[in-house]
């Protein structure tokens, strides 16, 4: 019986993973009834910027990792958004956005599966059967090897541009204006951003930056158009460790891959977060557990709002300057 139950569990994937592609590649064929330059309607759902409104001194775009289901945040995750809110007063950040949909559509509406997905969501938030649950993580993980594919990923990458821009437009955006654009990914979220990078570029024109919160990423296009990375990984946390294995641009062998361009040219910054995990108790994003005196997401908030303040002080100061020299994080980064 439990043979049974395996192999299906295990056919279900497999079926699963075959099938992934298949909203990327529907949205560009048009099955979903919205054309290439108009969003559908879900796409355009009301982006809420986190704090009170001001005049922005930048943008920022957060990406959620693979446990996210729709617009909705997980309490850590608002945590942290908030967090830099109340930072960075002058920052605007948009944090509801569903990376592993080209639609922007959640796992919880107005899908085929939409019941079954609302039943992991419901085990997940009450920690039970959590390997059941998991599937939720694994469907999205499917998403982010289709964004890392060539094969899919520049048409996951315009449709995943289109909605950023879309919330950036809402939000208050101005095109040609030359306010910095921050996208902050967690996890998988970095590859899906990766991804939509050169398309945001070659529509705003504007300073792009990246900042990789435990990021699992390929050696992608979108990392030519960054003015910078900022890659943030704890010393106990073996996740990002994945994509600098499975991913052969990665590779230091590899030496004019995208990544290792990246690294020559200055513009990748690594930064220590101690000993934090990718997620749950211990992660970045824990707001009970101590390191020096301050909690792992406290240390977050403040690592990545000393990044973005060295952000919107560049792009006042009229643009990026050159970088050269080790890749480590200087005191302008305020990190």
């Amino acid at each position: 019986m439990i043979g049974v139950v395996v192999g299906t569990v295990l056919a279900a994937l497999l079926v699963s993973l075959l099938l992934s592609p298949v909203e990327a590649l529907g949205w560009w064929a048009g099955w979903y009834g919205e054309g290439l330059e108009q969003p559908h309607e879900a796409s355009t759902a009301p982006y809420t910027p986190i704090g009170p409104r001001k005049q922005p001194r930048q943008y920022v775009v957060y990406l959620d990792g693979i446990a996210k289901v729709g617009a909705a945040n997980y309490d850590d995750v608002q945590g942290l958004l908030d967090g830099l809110a109340a930072a960075l007063p002058r920052t605007v950040i948009l944090g509801d956005l569903m990376p592993y949909s080209v639609r922007n559509v959640g796992l919880l509406e107005e899908r085929a599966l939409s019941w079954f997905w609302q039943r992991m969501f419901q085990f997940k938030l009450e920690r039970r059967h959590p390997l059941i649950a998991f599937t939720i993580n694994i469907r999205n993980l499917f998403q982010v090897l289709v964004a890392a594919d060539p094969r899919y990923g520049r048409v996951y990458g315009r449709g995943e541009a289109q909605i950023i821009l879309t919330s950036l437009l809402r939000a208050g955006y101005a095109p040609g204006s030359g306010v910095p654009i921050t996208i902050v990914g967690y996890s998988g979220g970095v590859q899906i951003g990766l991804a939509a990078a050169p398309f945001l570029k070659r529509a705003l024109g504007a300073p792009l930056t990246m900042v990789s919160l435990a990021g699992v990423m390929a050696s992608e296009a979108g990392l030519d158009v960054l003015d910078r990375l900022y890659h943030l990984e704890g010393s106990i946390d073996h996740v990002p460790g994945y994509g600098r294995a499975l991913f052969p641009g990665r590779w230091r062998v590899m030496r004019r891959s995208h990544w290792n361009r990246l690294k020559d040219s200055g513009r990748l910054v690594e930064v220590a977060m101690g000993p934090m995990r990718h997620n749950g108790a211990g992660s970045y994003l824990d707001a009970g557990v101590l390191l020096n005196g301050r909690s792992h997401q406290e240390r977050t908030i403040s690592v990545i709002a000393g990044i973005l303040r060295g952000v919107a002080t560049r792009g006042a100061e009229g643009g990026e300057a050159p970088v050269s020299g080790p890749s480590r994080p200087s005191p302008r980064d305020g990190v």
